[in-house]
Parts: C-alpha cells; structure tokens; sequence
C-alpha cells in the first residue's frame, strides 16, 4: 500500500508519539523526579488553584485559675495561583522530501521520526532549564558594551545556543527593547556572535525571541526570599513575600560576594529547614564545579557515599542522608556565582493543563502550509511549577565559581 497523508500520520501518531514521550522524563533531573498534578486547575483553564493554610492559630496560651481565656484567632488561608505557561516547539518537512520517500515508507517513518525524536528532546531540555530559573527567560547578561557589533561579551553561566533567535532588553520587564530576532551563528565559552551588527548596553538581558515573561517558573523563584541580598520574585503564585514572610524559603547569601562552599555552611542551612521549617530535605541540585567541592570535602567521621544512584540513573554524593546531584542545568546568581539548592520535593509539583504532546486536533500530525510545498508540526506543553510550602526549601548563593 502506497503512503500517503492518513497512513503517514496514523503511524507517526502511533509509532512515534510514545518513544517521544519516553524521552520526557528521563534525561533530566528536576524532569525525571518532581511529580505531575493536574487535578487542582481553575474553571477557567488558564491555571491551577491550590489552597494553602499559609498562618496558623495562635490563639493558645497558658492562664491562672479563673482567667480569661486567649481571644480566638483563625488559620489563614491562602489561594496559590499557578498560571500556564505555553511552550512550542516547531518543524518543517518540504514536499520534496516526501516525494522522494514516498516508495520508502520505512525511511521516511525513520527520517520524520528521527525528526520529533529530535524536537521532544530539545523542548524537554530547554523546559528543564527554565525549570531553574524565575520565569523571565534571562538565558544571561551583557558584559560589557555592544556598539554596532557582532560580538557579544556574556557572563559566565549564560545559557545561549549557537542557533538560537535571541532578544536584548534592559531590563526583565519593562526597559529598552535593543536587539530584536537576532539569530546567533557560534558561541565560544563568553563570546557569542550574531548575524548583524547590535548595539547593546552593559549589563542587559538576553532572552529567546519573543520569550522575555512567558516561561514557566522555576527553582530561582521559588526557592526565593524577600530577605536576600537579591530577590527574583517578590510576589510568588499571587502571595507577597513582604506581607507574609511564611512564604520565604532559607536563603543564605554573601551579599553578592563570591565565597567557598563549606561543610559548616551546607550542615547550617540544612539545620535550618529543620528547625525553622520544619522541612525534609530529599535532595540538593548543584553545578559541577560545586559537585566536586563538595566531592573534595568527604571525611571519614561522616557519612557520604558516592555510589547513591536516584531514579533516572542520575548518581549523588549523600550527605547527612541528603544525595547531592551534579545538574547541567544548575543556574548562577544575579553576581554570577554559584548555588545549591537544597530541595524537599513533597512541596514543588509541575502543574498541567497539557503534557507534551504533538497538535493533531484536526486529526494530523503535520499541517499544510496554504500556498507553500511544505507541511508543519507543533509540539507543545501547557504548564508550570508550584510550590505550596518555600520555606521548607532553601539555597546557598555565591558560591565560588574557581
């Protein structure tokens, strides 16, 4: 039977679809392990609604015989609002290649799905990266002026990809919007070079073409305080840090000042989500360079191990019963330097409206473009992170990056 547009999507839909979705949940870390909640979304569809008993009673105290009673309180409730981010992904198949691979049904399955394999992996990816991040899309900042240049000058810890189309504003929100669609031809360590000439102030922010507050929210906004040296989101799912300094997590900085990562300084922080909030540290996400620190730091009088394997195959070293994972993804601060979170993944789910799927609404995987040979497909993913409880979590800010 020859292959034509029904036959082809069925078996793109029916062989591919799951061997994509396999992908998903396996190459990254935060990906393979936070769970999934799509039963607390809002009539609306445009987000999830969780209530979270944010303040207790403190109507409670000790009284002499015969005396007045304590005046009565409430809990205070608190409806989180997580709002949906949507993410695509995009290819394009020309109607040459079909024709040349329509006598193959074989190679093109294999070409196409090679494809979506491809796309579902690079999407995942890159939503595992603003799984680190405060919602924004900051991929890194400028340093150093840009004047009528192809060169720019990044901080160490930028995020941009040879390829990439790339925007360049003043600020996250609001600002001077300089450089628009630009596409990025190589990247060598700091250095990225563009296709034409930009002009762009010292310290802006680049994002991915047309990004910049659309992205999902991540650990840099969710692990946050209104008390650190440098707050990301001062007002978290609808709830302002200030007003309820409940919804702070455990931040220890330096003021911006990088420094060495200690035994004392992780024992400390790790005290304090016991302590003050009452947390279960089930793990510790850092980058490389503060992996084999903290690698570097075993004693005998304490209990590490390096052989921990956690589900997805990813290895850690335990600490104090805590396993400590190497993450790729593992942002630098507002100073450039390092950070650990220290994480109790009971609290931090990813809420969805939609999990990565292909767009077949009109019963195809690939869409006729009206007036071009060519056909597209739209992988897509609806959602975002939560958190119901921040101060269970903590990170460690300006670590060292030497």
């Amino acid at each position: 039977m020859s292959l034509n547009l029904t036959t082809m999507n069925d078996a793109l839909k029916t062989l591919y679809l799951p061997r994509t979705l396999s992908v998903i949940r396996t190459n990254t870390v935060l990906r393979s392990r936070l769970k999934t909640n799509t039963d607390s979304t809002s009539v609306s569809g445009k987000g999830a609604i969780v209530p979270v008993n944010i303040r207790p009673s403190e109507a409670i105290g000790a009284r002499g015989d015969g005396e007045a009673l304590p005046q009565p309180q409430n809990q205070r409730y608190q409806e989180v609002s997580i709002s949906y981010a949507y993410n695509y992904a995009t290819m394009r198949v020309t109607h040459p290649v079909m024709v040349a691979s329509r006598t193959n049904e074989g190679a093109w399955i294999k070409a196409v799905g090679s494809e979506m394999k491809g796309l579902t992996r690079d999407l995942s990816y890159d939503l595992d990266r603003q799984d680190h991040g405060y919602g924004y899309g900051v991929l890194g900042t400028v340093n150093g002026p840009v004047s009528a240049n192809t060169s720019i000058t990044m901080d160490p810890g930028h995020q941009v990809k040879i390829n990439m189309m790339i925007d360049a504003y003043t600020a996250t929100s609001g600002g001077t919007h300089e450089a628009d669609s630009v596409k990025v031809t190589e990247v060598s360590g700091n250095t990225v070079t563009v296709e034409r000439n930009v002009t762009i102030s010292d310290g802006s922010y680049i994002f991915r073409e047309d990004s910049r507050g659309n992205e999902s929210m991540g650990l840099m906004g969710l692990v946050d305080a209104n008390s650190a040296t440098t707050t990301y989101i001062a007002t978290l799912q609808g709830i302002p840090r200030v007003t309820y300094p409940e919804w702070d997590s455990i931040v220890d900085d330096n003021s911006g000042t990088a420094r060495e990562i200690t035994d004392t300084l992780i024992d400390d922080v790790l005290f304090q989500v016991e302590e003050t909030g009452e947390g279960n540290t089930t793990l510790g996400l850092t980058s490389r360079i503060q992996f084999r620190k903290i690698g570097h730091m075993l004693v005998s009088d304490r209990r590490f191990a390096f052989n921990t394997t956690l589900q997805g195959g990813f290895k850690a070293i335990e600490w104090a019963d805590v396993p400590i994972v190497l993450d790729p993804r593992s942002p630098v601060d507002a100073n450039g330097n390092d950070m650990l979170f220290l994480l109790d993944e009971s609290v931090i789910q990813r809420y969805l409206l939609a999990d990565m799927d292909w767009d077949d609404e009109d019963g195809n995987v690939l869409h006729r473009n009206q007036g071009y040979a060519t056909y597209d497909a739209t992988l897509f993913e609806y959602g975002n992170l939560g958190i119901t409880d921040p101060g269970v979590c903590a990170s460690i800010r300006d670590l060292d990056r030497s």
